[in-house]
């Protein structure tokens, strides 16, 4: 008996398991078809399970890259990329990150009900990378695991909820609706840079958006941004290479 629990308590420590499990009880709560729940759940698993993976891929990329610039520039730095810090993180703090990210959830359910703030944070992937970070903060200050998943959740549910509200006044001017917000992690930055350009701006000569900035058409490719990292990434080898 104590064999079986252990193998389930293994199981069930395993962050794409958690996600998947989170999976399934929001298609449960919503009343989904058997086949559409175990469908989400397996797709949730897998999913998880590939981000992890094309995040070692990415790590492994980049350390090659790190060298060469040192060696080249004779500088120390690091590499601010979300999928390959996360790799990282979910090898220690899998566990953690991933019942932050449940929790937080439901805590800005609850904000959104109690309070003034109706905004639904739906950019799960940012809001995963958030309990990531959180779960990371935490643990390194020396909170107990407990306490780690207590005040992460509270942290992330408050964040998902506040900052969507700080930019959404700008976010109703410029697409002249109200029923869409931004769920970002520069939610505040945007909300400040809003206000400065709002105070700054010249009444005589009103600035042009960049949505009317014309682009030849032999350069539409640039707009995919997988094409724009490739391209931009090779140049980069190729020069610290040099």
């Amino acid at each position: 008996m104590d064999g079986i629990l252990s193998v389930l308590l293994d199981i069930f420590r395993q962050p794409s398991v958690i996600v998947a499990l989170i999976s399934f009880i929001g298609l449960a709560v919503q009343r989904k078809k058997f086949s559409d729940i175990l469908q989400g759940s397996i797709r949730t698993l897998v999913g998880f399970l590939v981000l992890a993976a094309g995040s070692g891929v990415i790590t492994e990329a980049l350390n090659p890259f790190g060298k060469m610039f040192q060696y080249a520039f004779h500088v120390q730095g690091v590499v601010p990329n979300n999928e390959a810090i996360i790799g990282t993180v979910l090898l220690k703090y899998g566990s953690e990150s991933a019942l932050i990210f449940f929790f937080g959830m439901i805590v800005n359910i609850i904000l959104s009900i109690t309070s003034r703030f109706k905004f639904i944070y739906l950019t799960g992937h940012v809001a995963f990378y958030m309990a990531s970070m959180l779960a990371v903060i935490f643990n390194v200050a020396g909170f107990s695991m407990w306490e780690v998943l207590l005040w992460g959740s509270i942290a992330q549910g408050l964040f998902t909820t506040i900052s969507p509200a700080l930019v959404q006044p700008f976010m109703k001017k410029a697409s002249g609706k109200d029923d869409v917000a931004l769920g970002h992690p520069a939610g505040t930055g945007v909300a400040l840079g809003a206000l400065i350009a709002k105070i700054t701006a010249s009444k005589k000569r009103p600035s042009k958006s960049t949505e009317d900035i014309k682009f030849p058409a032999a350069l539409g490719f640039l707009r995919d941004t997988t094409v724009l990292i490739t391209l931009s990434m090779a140049v980069i080898y190729i020069v610290v290479a040099l």
